[in-house]
C-alpha cells in the first residue's frame, strides 16, 4: 500500500494552525507531523506530514486559505509525494511521548503503564487535532492551568471557562478535571470540536449542554462571540485561547469583552518576540501581564485586569 508525503513551508508562528488543518484532512486518517529548519529564512521551517491515504492537497489549500487569509499559498511550495510504506500510526506512537506538565500527565494509550499516581492524567492519541500537550504552547497552558488551580478555590474558583479555539479539547479538559464546572470548548473548525467530544469521553469528562449548569464539557462550533452561544454563556471567570498571535490580537477587545471583572486570561500560541504586541492589544483592553511562561521559543502568557 502507498504512503503519501506533503510538504508545505510556513512561517515559524503558523506552524500550530497549519499542523491543526493538516490533522482535520482526514479524521480516519491522521498524518505524522513533523518539521525542520530550511535556509530559506530565520522563521519559515518545513513541515511534512505522513498519510496512509492519499490527502486531498485542493482541500487543504482551500482550508490554509480560509483560515489564514494572509497566507501566501505560492510561497509554501506545498507538494505531494509516494513515499515508502509504513504503519505511520505506529510511528505518531513512537514520535508521542508523555508529558509532564505540572499538576497534568498527557499520554497517548500505548504509555497507560507510565501513567504516575500522583498527576491528573489525560488521554490524548497521536495524531489528533492540534493539542497533544507535545508542542510548547499546549504545555504553557497546562503549567497555567495547574497554577491558576491552586488559587482559584473556594470562593474564588470559577463558575464558567472557556477553551477558545480549542483543537484537541485537551486544555479544556484539563480545566474539566480541576474544577467541577461546565467547561465550554469552541472552535472554528467542527473536526476540531467533533476531536474534542471524542477525548471527553475517552477521559471519562461528561458532555453536558452549554447552560446545563452541571460538571462537564460543552462543546461548540463557532467563529466569533457576537450573537452566538458562545457569547451567550459568558461572562468567563477563566479563558484559555491557544491559538496565533495575529489573531490574538485581533480578538483582544471581544476576547476580554467576554471575561468576568476578576477572571483570567491565558493566552498562547505566540513567539517570544511577539510578546510586547500581543501585551500591548490586551493593554488597550485594561489587561496587564502576571506571568509568563516560556517554553523555548514559545510563550504562554496569564494576564489579569489592571
Amino acid at each position: 500500500m502507498t504512503s503519501w508525503k506533503i510538504e508545505l513551508k510556513v512561517a515559524l508562528d503558523l506552524i500550530p494552525m497549519v499542523e491543526d488543518i493538516l490533522y482535520g484532512l482526514n479524521i480516519d486518517d491522521f498524518p505524522t507531523l513533523s518539521d525542520f529548519e530550511i535556509i530559506e529564512g530565520d522563521h519559515i521551517r518545513l513541515v511534512e506530514g505522513y498519510f496512509t491515504i492519499k490527502p486531498d492537497v485542493t482541500l487543504l489549500k482551500s482550508r490554509l486559505q480560509d483560515m489564514i487569509p494572509t497566507l501566501d499559498l505560492a510561497a509554501c511550495d506545498i507538494t505531494l509525494s509516494a513515499t515508502e510504506d509504513k504503519d505511520w500510526v505506529s510511528e505518531s506512537q513512537k514520535l508521542l511521548t508523555p508529558v509532564d506538565a505540572g499538576k497534568f500527565f498527557v499520554y497517548g494509550s500505548h504509555d497507560a503503564d507510565k501513567v504516575p499516581a500522583d498527576r491528573i492524567s489525560l488521554l490524548v492519541e497521536a495524531g489528533q487535532a492540534f493539542g497533544t500537550g507535545q508542542h510548547e504552547t499546549t504545555h504553557g497552558c497546562l503549567l497555567a492551568i495547574g497554577e491558576l488551580s491552586e488559587t482559584l478555590t473556594g470562593e474564588n474558583a470559577p463558575r464558567t471557562a472557556l477553551d477558545l479555539g480549542c483543537g484537541s479539547g485537551l486544555l479544556a479538559l484539563a480545566m474539566a478535571k480541576v474544577w467541577p464546572i461546565t467547561i465550554t470548548a469552541s472552535d472554528i473548525d467542527p473536526i476540531a470540536t467533533e476531536t474534542t467530544l471524542m477525548n471527553a469521553a475517552a477521559n471519562q469528562v461528561p458532555v453536558v449542554a452549554l447552560d446545563a449548569g452541571t460538571p462537564g464539557l460543552a462543546a461548540l462550533t463557532s467563529d466569533g462571540f457576537d450573537q452566538t452561544d458562545l457569547g451567550r454563556a459568558g461572562p468567563y471567570d477563566v479563558i484559555v485561547a491557544n491559538i496565533l498571535a495575529k489573531p490574538l490580537q485581533d480578538m483582544a477587545a471581544d476576547v476580554v469583552a467576554n471575561l468576568s471583572p476578576t477572571g483570567s486570561l491565558v493566552l498562547s500560541g505566540l513567539l517570544a518576540t511577539q510578546e510586547d504586541a500581543v501585551c500591548a492589544a490586551y493593554a488597550e483592553q485594561g489587561m496587564i501581564l502576571i506571568k509568563r511562561y516560556p517554553r523555548g521559543e514559545w510563550h504562554s502568557l496569564l494576564l489579569r485586569r489592571k
